[in-house]
Parts: C-alpha cells; structure tokens; sequence
C-alpha cells in the first residue's frame, strides 16, 4: 500500500469526513473509492498510451 499526502481545503475535508462519519467508512477508504471512480472514468486516457 502506497502513501500519498494531499493538501485540501477545510471546508473540503470537513464535508469529506463528515460523510465518511455518516457511511461508516474511514476517511482514506473514502477518499479511495472517489479515486477508482474517477479512475475507471478516466481510464480511456491510460488504454490510449498503449496504442
């Protein structure tokens, strides 16, 4: 598992872990899932460096 360290907003991170609270879920594990999402919506753009 890699480590990344980011710089938010507080108003970001507040509504971010105030969500999280409310899922039940970790604020990484948060952070993780809107990651792959965004990822798999991108992913187009990693499938055309291989051509």
């Amino acid at each position: 598992m890699k480590r990344v360290n980011i710089k938010l907003a507080g108003k970001l991170h507040t509504k971010a872990k105030v969500i999280s609270v409310l899922k039940g879920i970790t604020l990484n594990d948060y952070f993780e899932k809107a990651i792959e999402e965004h990822i798999k919506k991108d992913q187009k753009l990693i499938d055309n460096l291989s051509k």
